[in-house]
């Protein structure tokens, strides 16, 4: 797979009460505006992509998925009242053994600007020990 293609899209309304939740369970500093790193997680599985609806996508096996990595690119600031447009995208599929790699790229568009880019990797694990 050569080119991103859209796996999903959805938009998403910031709630202050939200990020104030999420800023105290990885104890960020009240005084900064802006969301903290890592809620745009918040936004994937509130905004309707729910991890069984990305395994349905992906076509994984729920039970034999992990978490191979994830990294964030902040572009713009993003703050509680914004209205969001997330679009996913999968950007390349790959088989090794008894591994299927999915790399899954997200872009956050707020006012027609991209404003963060999160990265990940999804590994389905089958195999005799698995699923």
């Amino acid at each position: 797979m050569k080119e991103k293609v859209e796996l999903y899209r959805y938009v998403y309304k910031i709630e202050e009460k939200e990020v104030n939740t999420f800023k105290q369970a990885v104890f960020a500093s009240d005084s900064i505006r802006e969301i903290p790193p890592t809620f745009a997680t918040v936004m994937d599985f509130q905004g309707g992509m729910s991890f069984y609806k990305l395994t349905e996508l992906l076509h994984y096996d729920p039970a034999c998925v992990l978490h191979g990595s994830q990294s964030y690119e902040y572009i713009k600031p993003v703050y509680p009242g914004d209205q969001i447009e997330a679009i996913i995208y999968i950007t390349g599929k790959t088989t090794k053994k008894n591994m299927t790699f999915a790399k899954l790229e997200t872009t956050y568009i707020k006012e027609n600007e991209t404003t963060i880019i999160s990265r990940s990797v999804l590994i389905e694990q089958k195999g005799d020990r698995h699923v």
